[in-house]
């Protein structure tokens, strides 16, 4: 299926990865209540390094070695941005709800378009700040609501959207290396700061239960699901890629509100009905490819 990727339909497989991505916060919230978040993100890593070393096993006839070496930076320092990113997400759905947890993410394509223009000389089409714009409003208003209740929940959740910046204009960058590299980093990082966590706040009791819930998140959802983003992102502009990335930020309230009836609050719901049209908007108006600095594959 990947191997059919190109310019024109890039903005289709982000759009199935964000929709793979929005399950995550559904089986976290299956986990018991005297599940450890910890023990969470370790099995969740384990699981997605598990996938992608069956990926690199099936998929490449060159040595392990080569495959490490080639890009060994920037597949370091990308998966340590998704570890980083699944931490990050685990704390704030820990502490706040999925909706506001998931929507501060709609702020990722600004840092993705400043970014993509300052080091890929990338230029964001027109359709694509409308496109922002409506985003960002719809996060004002759901950020009318807010307190500092859960104030290490919403600073974690607005890292995410910073982090991903990055990590798209990477994806834009990544000739020469083998991007299924990185996604073994990310599982290996991601145990690394699951159970040294785990450790230091004595949070050891997950329930075999949970743990397959955190493999499944990780071996199925984050397993498939970021193999489709990265091999999209090299073909669609960093800024774009962050804004179609916002499905799961529309779909993932969902599901949590009609599974585990987790309803979201008034303003939440009407800040993503805006994202939502922002989402809309930017899937209907494919952009210019000759705006755009060519693919970096």
């Amino acid at each position: 299926m990947l191997h059919r990727l190109n310019n024109r339909n890039g903005s289709f497989f982000v759009l199935l990865a964000g929709t793979l991505f929005s399950f995550s916060p559904l089986l976290f919230r299956w986990t018991s209540d005297e599940s450890s978040e910890w023990l969470f993100l370790f099995w969740r890593s384990v699981g997605i390094l598990v996938a992608s070393l069956i990926a690199l096993a099936g998929g490449s006839s060159s040595r392990p070695v080569n495959i490490l070496r080639a890009g060994f930076t920037k597949n370091f320092l990308s998966g340590a941005l998704l570890a980083c990113m699944s931490t990050a997400f685990i704390v704030s759905i820990a502490r706040i709800d999925a909706a506001t947890t998931l929507f501060l993410q709609s702020l990722a394509p600004f840092s993705a378009a400043l970014l993509g223009w300052l080091l890929l000389r990338e230029r964001v089409d027109r359709h694509t700040w409308a496109a922002m714009g409506i985003a960002v409003t719809g996060v004002v208003i759901m950020g009318s609501s807010w307190d500092a209740s859960n104030a290490l929940g919403l600073c974690a959740a607005a890292c995410i959207p910073l982090m991903l910046g990055v990590y798209t204009v990477l994806l834009r960058d990544s000739k020469g290396r083998d991007l299924r590299v990185q996604v073994v980093f990310t599982g290996l990082i991601g145990m690394l700061i699951g159970s040294v966590a785990a450790c230091a706040t004595g949070e050891l009791g997950l329930p075999v239960r949970d743990a397959v819930l955190a493999l499944a998140s990780g071996g199925i959802l984050l397993g498939v699901g970021i193999p489709i983003f990265n091999a999209a992102g090299r073909y669609v502009p960093a800024a774009r890629t962050s804004l179609l990335l916002l499905s799961e930020i529309v779909l993932a309230p969902f599901w949590v509100w009609l599974i585990v009836d987790e309803t979201p609050g008034f303003n939440t719901l009407i800040g993503g009905l805006v994202i939502l049209a922002a989402l809309i908007w930017v899937a209907s108006h494919p952009h210019n490819l000759s705006a755009t600095k060519s693919n970096h594959s």
